[in-house]
């Protein structure tokens, strides 16, 4: 991109003969006439796609297919390559298979649900068992034909036959919402790591054209690297950067408009239109930005150097050559002779200046 160097307002070539030379004893005159005048200010910059987009990897990898060559035409969403997901794919299999051997274990009827009641229930026989014998030598001890070490020893039996029998039933229900829970921590594994693989098929984020591409199939990518870039896309139209002088901030405004000319078409004019003013000054160029829309060819390189000339006035003036002009006063021919009148002038357009007082169009100034 160019760099601004001046801002300066200008003239249109229609006004650049604005008067006719006569020559009249051997001297040259001009008639003053009013013309349409411009103020054009002068920036430069690039053309850079609507929205326009560097396409960037999420996860690193192995490119492994690449769908879309430059100058296609994509959609929102549509997929551009693929980044081999082997790591992941293994990941979400291995937790695929706990899920599925959680969900077996929960399964009714399953052997390992199986297994946990066979055991409560050897439990619940010992305990009735040991109840049986306990209440029997219970009997038998207050009848007094047993000791009591026989009944304290049956009654002992007996408490720690149900506490087991307790301890396996809460057991079974721990291992149970333990198994439910491992299942919900697992799914909820799964679906982050499927999250995850989405970032493995890279899609355009807006609809447009591949402008560029920057990788191949089997090149590798890292996403935490600067050169993480797999696209640029853009839309098809198109808008304009330019870059003005500050000291012309004041002359901008949204919808003026711009004439273009750009590097890539020398011989063509294109026209634009002011979106929009960016009020924040570059302090070390001194320069602010201002946004074009405009009509550019299809085929315009993303980038593209661009000049503009802003029309920010437009305007009835009378003009004179500024070598006319000499310390406030001109050298008028009132078809006689030459009378030096003072003439009050302002804004100069190039090699003329606008007459604010002192002349009139059809007039005859002097020329050295």
């Amino acid at each position: 991109m160019k760099k601004v160097l001046m801002a300066l307002p200008f003239i249109f070539g229609a006004v650049l003969v604005l008067y006719f030379a006569v020559r009249v004893n051997k001297e040259n005159y001009a008639v003053v006439k009013e013309e349409e005048v411009k103020t054009l200010v002068y920036g430069s910059g690039y053309a850079k796609a609507e929205n326009y987009v560097v396409v960037r990897a999420e996860v690193s990898g192995y490119i492994k297919e690449v769908f879309v060559k430059e100058g296609d035409f994509v959609r929102k969403g549509q997929p551009l390559t693929t980044i081999d997901s082997k790591t992941i794919d293994a990941s979400i299999k291995e937790v695929s298979e706990r899920i599925n051997l959680v969900r077996e274990r929960l399964r009714e009827g399953s052997p390992y649900l199986k297994s946990l009641e066979s055991g409560i229930e050897s439990a619940r026989i010992n305990m009735e068992n040991s109840k049986s014998l306990f209440e029997r030598r219970e009997r038998l001890f207050s009848q007094g034909l047993i000791p009591k070490e026989a009944y304290e020893q049956s009654k002992t039996q007996y408490e720690v036959s149900r506490r087991e029998y307790e301890r396996l039933k809460s057991n079974y229900q721990d291992v149970i919402v333990s198994l439910r829970s491992e299942e919900r921590v697992l799914l909820a594994e799964r679906e982050k790591l499927l999250r995850e693989k989405e970032k493995y098929v890279i899609r355009s984020p807006v609809e447009g054209y591949v402008l560029k591409k920057f990788v191949n199939p089997g090149d590798y990518i890292n996403h935490m690297s600067q050169e993480n870039r797999l696209f640029s896309v853009g839309s098809k139209g198109w808008e304009v950067w330019l870059e003005v002088d500050e000291e012309y901030a004041g002359m901008l405004r949204e919808g003026q408009r711009v004439i273009l000319r750009v590097d890539a078409y020398p011989n063509e004019r294109f026209e634009g239109k002011v979106l929009q003013v960016i009020r924040e000054v570059d302090r070390n160029r001194k320069l602010i930005t201002v946004k074009v829309y405009a009509e550019l060819p299809e085929g315009l390189p993303n980038g593209s150097t661009v000049d503009g000339q802003i029309e920010v006035e437009s305007k009835k003036a009378v003009l004179i050559p500024a070598s006319a002009y000499q310390d406030g006063h001109v050298l008028l021919y009132d078809g006689v002779r030459r009378v030096k009148v003072p003439v009050k002038v302002g804004r100069r357009y190039g090699e003329y200046l606008e007459v604010l007082e002192g002349l009139k169009p059809g007039d005859k100034v002097v020329m050295p």
